[in-house]
């Protein structure tokens, strides 16, 4: 196990926050690591990454229903089985 400095200071989110700039994320002491980990959080909370997968190709509206109505049936499936 590494031993920490004499100096450590424990490293919280919001040492690591940039005000103004929602997913902007800051090294703090060198643990890029950790902002890593903090970016790729934030990033797929704010769904950024579905979006931009989603418009990699254009859907037309109907084919979008039918996938939601597609997606519904199955959950709906899934939790009935989960019932029994």
């Amino acid at each position: 196990m590494q031993e920490k400095p004499k100096n450590y200071k424990r490293i919280r989110k919001e040492d690591m926050e940039i005000p103004g700039n929602s997913l902007a994320v800051k090294v703090v002491n060198g643990n890029i690591e950790l902002a890593l980990k903090t970016f790729k959080r934030k990033i797929k909370d704010s769904g950024k990454m579905e979006e931009v997968k989603a418009r990699k190709e254009y859907l037309k509206p109907s084919a979008i229903k039918r996938k939601q109505k597609a997606d519904a049936i199955r959950a709906e499936y899934r939790r009935r089985q989960f019932e029994n």
